[in-house]
């Protein structure tokens, strides 16, 4: 072991430094922090309109939280429902002291106010990253890819990461995963490339289950031009035409764009999916024809078009945005591993079946605070201030096992490729038990060939641990998507159309003896 912490911190998004922000304020510990990126740089939230929904300008705490239940169509849990509402504004606030910078108020929301009209939030997280390093007994670790995470003896934590072209070893009293969501999952997303769905594939080795997995967030208007990337273009006025020059969004009764895209993203992204499946596309996607709005959405859409060279009208998909999916937590914000937490996009129950727009940073902010608050209990109660244990040298031997060079018929990279187009194709938007049939078995099989896949250095490692997590995460959503025989919010079943009373409830998946394995659960 080569480094000790009492808390280790995995991922440097939001969700990431707010938990060592709030957890350097509550107990002086040692922390260490390892990320793919600088801290602040590779998390969703630097690519972000920094919009925080939050109980302030008349919209009450019992507004928030209303609203985020009729979203989230009563999936979501209560519990955690209630604690993102009470803390957000206290929470965000102290972050946005914290990064020096200042907010623009409405009704209902806090929206960071960058010098980047296409991405305002990038200061916000650049700077919260510098304040991070800058703290006392912190130590950052970044370029590090976490490879294993293993519970020891005493109770402590072990992680493996992939590091300047060697393997670190971290101990940890305690660990925060705060990797991410999995829309990556999916070929076409507009998350950060290296987000790879590493704490949803941990968290499934370590036997813990995650919830929700089947609702997958799809942001309608995403870029389909060849070569460019799918990234979100939000305008708020215009038309999305079909290849027979219809306007689809009075075609489905949407109201107006701004309308749709503010309150029906998801009936908007299976209405633009079906006129594409049923041959109405031009070259299999649609066109937004957009008009000029002083909306601050619109504006960064125009931006974005004049940056990427586009030229209206513009191709457009829907693109994998937000996975409402994760990790199960109790009321106390722990896991069913005594020691081991989860903040921002990993954390399952939050949203429901559809996240309201605003509500992935206050999550980040509101929710970490409080973990940050366990965090510093557990360690109290748990430790207090004696160390670790070192760990048996046979465990970091069983990690290690499968790190060696080895010759091998698949190249892990390109079976996660294809993963990702499965999932595109089969467990996207429109959903129906033949594709997800199809899709469960493809993956499956792409999972047990990655005992084939050659590892013949640093590189090929890491690509063969982020394809296990993207394949362990597509199963995942895919099993959870087939046991819900309904639609709900972001999941739509073509051969089940309709929204179930009786499905009201959520659906636990775990992996056990290589399988997927559902079970259906009260919402308390």
């Amino acid at each position: 072991m080569e480094m000790e912490a009492d808390v280790l911190i995995i991922g440097g998004g939001l969700g990431g430094l707010s938990a060592a922000l709030f957890l350097s304020e509550l107990r002086a510990a040692s922390i260490a922090i390892s990320s793919k990126s600088p801290l602040g740089y590779g998390g969703s939230t630097y690519y972000s309109q920094g919009a925080f929904r939050c109980p302030i300008g008349g919209y009450s705490i019992e507004d928030h939280i209303r609203d985020t239940l009729e979203g989230g169509r009563r999936i979501n849990r209560p519990f955690l429902v209630h604690m993102l509402a009470e803390g957000a504004l206290g929470a965000i606030r102290a972050l946005g002291e914290a990064a020096g910078m200042g907010f623009g108020e409405s009704r209902g929301s806090l929206r960071i106010e960058g010098p980047d009209p296409l991405i305002p939030s990038r200061e916000f997280a650049i700077r919260l990253g510098e304040r991070v390093k800058a703290l006392r007994g912190i130590r950052a670790f970044e370029g590090a890819r976490l490879l294993d995470l293993a519970k020891c003896p005493d109770g402590s934590f072990l992680a493996l990461h992939a590091y300047n072209g060697r393997i670190l070893s971290i101990g940890a009293k305690a660990v925060v995963l705060a990797t991410g969501g999995a829309a990556n999952a999916y070929i076409r997303s507009d998350n950060p490339a290296q987000l790879t769905c590493d704490g949803h594939g941990v968290a499934l080795k370590m036997g813990l289950p995650l919830v929700d997995m089947e609702f997958v967030q799809f942001f309608p208007l995403g870029i389909a031009e060849d070569g460019r990337p799918a990234l979100m273009i939000p305008f708020a006025k215009g038309r999305i035409l079909n290849g027979l020059g219809e306007d689809i969004i009075p075609k489905y009764g949407l109201g107006d764009l701004g309308e749709a895209l503010r309150m029906r993203r998801d009936l908007l992204s299976q209405c633009i999916m079906l006129e594409a499946a049923e041959g109405r596309g031009i070259g299999g996607a649609l066109l937004i024809d957009p008009e000029p709005s002083d909306d601050h959405l619109s504006k960064s859409a125009f931006e974005l078009m004049r940056r990427f060279c586009l030229r209206p009208p513009v191709r457009v998909l829907p693109t994998a945005h937000y996975t409402m999916g994760g990790v199960e937590v109790d009321e106390g914000l722990r896991t069913e591993l005594p020691g081991l937490y989860v903040v921002g996009e990993l954390m399952g129950g939050v949203q429901g079946a559809n996240r309201l727009g605003g509500n992935a940073l206050t999550a980040c902010a509101s929710l970490s605070r409080l973990v940050a608050a366990e965090v510093a209990e557990y360690l109290e109660d748990e430790f207090g201030e004696g160390p670790i244990g070192a760990p048996e040298p046979a465990l970091i031997g069983d990690l290690m096992r499968g790190y060696g060079p080895r010759e091998g018929s698949v190249d892990a990279a390109e079976l996660r490729l294809r993963a990702r187009r499965i999932m595109w194709e089969r467990v996207g938007v429109l959903r129906s038990e033949e594709g997800l049939k199809g899709a469960i078995d493809e993956l499956s099989e792409a999972l047990e060939s990655l005992g084939r896949a050659k590892v013949r250095g640093p590189g090929d490692l890491i690509a063969l641990k982020e394809a296990e997590n993207t394949l362990l995460a597509s199963l995942a959503i895919a099993r959870s998507a087939l046991e819900r025989e309904e639609s709900r919010g972001s999941h739509f079943r073509m051969d089940h159309p309709e929204e179930r009373p009786d499905w009201a409830k959520a659906i636990r998946v775990r992996y056990l003896e290589g399988a997927m394995r559902c079970e259906i659960a009260p919402i308390d």
